[in-house]
């Protein structure tokens, strides 16, 4: 029943919305967007009463401190690098806790971004930036200048000597996007076309001649040369992946090989690609000339609106969409290239805001970051296993499950629910429930008694709370119902208060935003 209802509501991104913009629906969205959590009763009322307060509110959710957590939420779609499939096993660099392995390598890139968007830095600083971002277990990986005894996320610096050229000098974006030797680092060179100047030489049409033999090197050089469907990417892909043979791996899980930049082999593009370093025509030199490369492509600024387009509309642009990109591209430039400018122009865009346009959104799926930083600031209560934050891990969680993307097999998050999705929301809701009605550590329960049935004021202080919306006497009426029919299986109040909860919580509405 509940996955029917889902997929009622979720019939898809562009569905008709009931007209005209609703100030409590747009809180609703911009808070999740922009905070992680939901607003609360008094932030709803003042919207709703007063709807000229509503961009006062937004421009203030802007400076939360979530903020640089929900941008790289928005961005780990773009990057694919919170991962847990490298190649490099922890064991053979002298980690012995596998999560927190792959849950750092995973982490260097969305701190990066995070950082650039919580400190208004320029867009231009992932890709021309002299620093990274750190824990206490990449001090024990890399070459670092991580505080001795310090510990969690801080700024950075690399100490082999490679160029600076922000996430492109860093060991995870190599260790994510890593190269054989008949690759020659043009997988790593697609993947930065794609991320940064949404140029994926892989999605391009092309006419190919079957009867070259890939499998041979030499046949496959000289295709690259000569074979003119070939020629057309090669072209501009090889110059690119010229620039990045500093981060060429002989021995993918060797410490030594694979942790440090390798400035003499710069020049290996002579043997494996015959061309040198350049961008799309441009002479260059080093991958720090390449991240000026970057920043100064016009294509630079758009691809980054694109990206953050589709992470906060949950659908892809599209040629109907172009006016409303264009206008973003002059807020992100007018705003010196800040994440934050991007952002609030988007809050503005009538199919961000459910209006009555062509293309609106009119409900998206919580990806399992924000499902569960919404249940943590409801409830207090984070589903773990064994330490590991579940909703963020494959290995020891359910990310994967509750709709979520591992980087390597699964490249894109689920955008319409499913029956695992409602699975990890319903042990999510119940866990979360119980915890609640055990210490209510967030104050969700405060002045309600707990020992008593429910009065109908409590109930609707709940409803607003969890879904954000006013219930009517119907709604009322059934978590009424239900509270009393939970108490008469075993006489027990806390535990039907723990059920009403969790239905709150299993409600569409609680998933769709």
């Amino acid at each position: 029943m509940v996955i029917a209802l889902l997929a009622l509501a979720c019939t898809g991104p562009e569905a008709e919305p009931a007209g005209g913009v609703d100030p409590a629906f747009v809180l609703t969205r911009a808070s999740l967007d922009l905070r992680g959590r939901r607003p609360d009763a008094a932030e709803l009322a003042a919207v709703t009463q007063t709807p000229g307060t509503l961009e006062t509110r937004l421009d203030t959710f802007l400076l939360d401190p979530a903020f640089g957590e929900r941008v790289q939420d928005v961005f780990d779609e773009a990057t694919l690098t919170r991962s847990e499939l490298y190649l490099q096993d922890p064991d053979l660099f002298g980690i012995s806790d596998d999560d927190a392995f792959y849950a750092a390598v995973g982490g260097e890139i969305p701190q990066i971004i995070g950082r650039i968007a919580e400190q208004d830095l320029p867009w231009t600083e992932a890709v021309t930036g002299d620093w990274t971002m750190a824990n206490e277990v990449l001090a024990e990986l890399w070459a670092l200048d991580y505080p001795e005894g310090a510990s969690g996320w801080r700024v950075a610096h690399y100490t082999d000597g490679r160029p600076a050229a922000g996430i492109l000098s860093t060991n995870s974006f190599y260790w994510r996007y890593d190269s054989t030797l008949s690759n020659a680092n043009r997988k790593r060179a697609n993947a930065i076309a794609r991320l940064f100047v949404c140029n994926d030489f892989i999605g391009q049409p092309i006419l190919f001649d079957d009867s070259v033999d890939v499998s041979d090197p030499d046949s496959f050089a000289e295709a690259v040369r000569t074979v003119p469907g070939c020629v057309g990417c090669h072209a501009a892909l090889d110059p690119v992946a010229a620039h990045l043979f500093g981060f060429f791996y002989h021995f993918q899980q060797n410490p030594g090989d694979a942790n440090a930049y390798h400035p003499e082999r710069e020049v290996y593009w002579t043997t494996f690609l015959g061309v040198g370093p350049g961008f799309f025509g441009q002479e260059s030199g080093d991958v720090s000339d390449l991240g000026w490369h970057l920043a100064a492509d016009p294509r630079f600024p758009d691809c980054a609106v694109e990206h953050v387009w589709r992470g906060l509309l949950r659908r892809d642009p599209t040629l109907a969409d172009t006016d409303a990109l264009s206008a973003h591209r002059e807020a992100f430039l007018t705003g010196d290239l800040t994440l934050r400018a991007l952002w609030r122009s988007i809050l503005d865009d009538p199919r961000y805001r459910a209006d009555d346009v062509v293309g609106t959104v009119a409900v998206k799926l919580v990806t399992p970051r924000l499902l569960a930083s919404q249940v943590e600031a409801l409830t207090g209560y984070r589903l773990t296993l064994e330490g590991v934050d579940a909703m963020m891990s494959d290995r020891s969680g359910v990310r994967t499950l509750a709709g979520g993307l591992d980087g390597f097999e699964g490249t894109l998050r689920t955008r319409s629910p499913n029956p695992t999705l409602v699975l990890v929301q319903q042990r999510l809701a119940e866990a979360a429930a119980a915890h609640a009605v055990a210490q209510d550590p967030m104050g969700l329960l405060r002045g309600v008694d707990l020992d008593s049935p429910p009065e109908a004021d409590d109930l609707e202080a709940l409803h607003i709370a969890v879904l954000s919306q006013t219930p009517t006497e119907a709604e009322l009426d059934a978590l009424a119902d239900l509270w009393d029919a939970l108490y008469g299986l075993d006489d027990d109040p806390r535990a039907a208060w723990a059920g009403v909860l969790t239905a709150l919580m299993r409600d569409p509405a609680f998933l769709l935003y």
